[in-house]
């Protein structure tokens, strides 16, 4: 499999977010082996050109092979970005004919052949060269994104581009120079273009935002959707004679996550986590999936509010997304684990999800921590254990766009605040606050993967304080200010002590600024967390 970030696979700390090639394995029996090589941030382009991508990939194609190509979202990306992966639908000349696009300068890059900023050209050397390895391509077309106008998608959200800021020629539709590379080339072909249009204007745009793309943007699957994509791919290629003798029945639900580990909490007092479970296919259309805790200590809730040992969820059309909040409260000083399990309509199902947890005595240590900026541009914390914590304080600073960037190698969507002044301004700065619930959080780490943005100019300093007017405040980078590679995400990591004990408050600021004194330059930030033990 061959792709972008709509495709490729993610770690479960990403969850909901995830790539449909993630979910193409179970549609398959033991015979057939899916390698998902599919990165995010990757344009037909970029990913021909990159080391470790086909030119790592092709070799390894043996005779036989399936290869399924999607390209699209990333080869719309325009200005600075359009040497490494900008690509027309046919060609930058404005002509709409792929088979002519070579043999003149580049109507903007013009040190390269137009052919080299051609999505065609490119589908085109995919198809040929994994021919040439005795490989079977696939060509699938881009999922939609999110683009409505009134109930229905956007020609921008199928992928039918306009004229991109500085440019003469309109991009084009890449779904018809897709179509044409594979009528041209006899490649078999799955319009997930189309398919995903039919099942997000079913959901409308409020129920897709809930369920279907990640909270950050209008492009990324959440797991329900990624299930959806995939098993509309098999059936494409089903239709299509591919594979249909190795396909099994799917029936699923997923949780996501799919284990639940308290570490520790103290006995008698509760702590809360969440699972979204989404599930496509069930037999019955109509029915009621009941899902039960393995012990008194775990109680299940579909609100967060009302709680029990099981509870049901009553469906339709064979889907459901709900949130399943799951409370563990230790009665002891020991350690407890088990399995939620689930029965659809009073039979047992396969899924599972794991949960454990120790209970300790008061005086002991808890895991706790509180961590700003996981979903996109949202100031809400997120907490574990024994702390409180307030949204992001922002002073003097102003958001601007949220951008996908690659945080451990899988792309994020990370929040973005400019930076102008030349020099660190003490009223410049975001600010994070935690505290205690009880007893006394002794942090021992401080963390914040950042970067700068839109330029290469920003720096920034951490510091913290436990005074609420930020006096006393000791600076985390002690050397020098921190500084970054543009659009690089790195994780700053402090190992700390500091002491914050019962009724008072640990504040954490990022000053950044902008070396350069110039607009357009921001600092990027994803998870700044704080986290240690509270103690009683």
């Amino acid at each position: 499999m061959l792709g972008d970030s709509t495709m490729t696979p993610y770690t479960l700390d990403r969850r909901p977010q995830m790539g449909w090639g993630e979910a193409m394995p179970q549609f398959f029996n033991s015979s057939v082996t899916v390698k998902n090589w599919a990165l995010g941030g990757r344009s037909s382009r970029s990913f021909y050109y990159e080391a470790t991508r086909w030119p790592a990939i092709l070799p390894q194609i043996n005779n036989g092979d399936y290869v399924i190509i999607q390209f699209a979202h990333n080869d719309q990306k325009y200005g600075a970005d359009y040497a490494v992966y900008g690509t027309y639908a046919f060609c930058s000349d404005g002509s709409g004919n792929g088979e002519t696009c070579s043999g003149a300068t580049d109507a903007i890059d013009t040190t390269v052949d137009k052919s080299e900023h051609s999505y065609y050209q490119f589908l085109k050397k995919y198809v040929s060269e994994i021919k040439a390895k005795g490989g079977k391509p696939i060509l699938m077309s881009p999922i939609v994104r999110k683009y409505f106008s009134g109930t229905t998608i956007t020609g921008e959200g199928q992928h039918n581009v306009g004229i991109k800021t500085g440019e003469t020629y309109a991009r084009g539709d890449y779904v018809a120079a897709m179509k044409a590379v594979a009528t041209q080339y006899s490649v078999p072909f799955v319009d997930l273009t189309a398919e995903t249009k039919t099942i997000v204007e079913s959901y409308g745009d409020a129920a897709a935002t809930a369920n279907l793309y990640i909270a950050a943007d209008s492009t990324h699957p959440q797991v329900l959707f990624a299930n959806l994509i995939a098993k509309r791919a098999v059936e494409g290629m089903k239709g299509l004679s591919i594979l249909s003798d190795y396909m099994v029945p799917v029936s699923s639900l997923i949780a996501s996550p799919n284990t639940l580990a308290w570490s520790t909490r103290y006995v008698s007092v509760p702590s809360t986590k969440s699972v979204t479970l989404s599930a496509f296919d069930l037999t019955p259309a109509a029915s009621t999936v009941t899902v039960t805790a393995p012990s008194s200590e775990f109680q299940l809730s579909l609100d967060n509010t009302t709680w029990a040992s099981s509870v049901s969820i009553p469906y339709t059309n064979s889907a459901f997304t709900s949130t399943l909040y799951v409370k563990f409260t230790p009665a002891a000083v020991q350690d407890y684990s088990g399995v939620i399990s689930f029965a659809l309509g009073g039979v047992a199902m396969s899924n599972t999800i794991a949960v454990s947890g120790s209970g300790v005595a008061a005086g002991a240590g808890v895991d706790s921590y509180a961590s700003w900026f996981t979903a996109g541009t949202v100031l809400t914390p997120v907490t574990d254990g024994l702390v409180t914590a307030s949204d992001v304080t922002v002073s003097g600073l102003t958001a601007t766009t949220a951008k996908v960037l690659a945080v451990d190698g899988q792309d994020t969507t990370v929040a973005r605040y400019t930076a102008v002044s030349a020099a660190r301004v003490a009223t410049e700065y975001l600010q994070f606050a935690v505290a205690p619930s009880s007893g006394t959080f002794n942090v021992d780490t401080i963390s914040a993967y950042l970067t700068t943005s839109g330029g290469s100019t920003v720096q920034a300093d951490m510091e913290y304080s436990t005074n609420a007017d930020f006096s006393a405040s000791t600076k985390l980078n002690t050397a020098a200010a921190l500084s970054f590679s543009k659009d690089t995400m790195v994780k700053n990591e402090f190992g700390v002590t500091i002491v914050v004990p019962a009724g008072k408050t640990l504040y954490l600021r990022i000053y950044p600024w902008n070396t350069a004194g110039t607009t357009g330059k921001s600092l990027a930030l994803y998870n700044v967390k704080v986290s240690g033990k509270v103690a009683q």
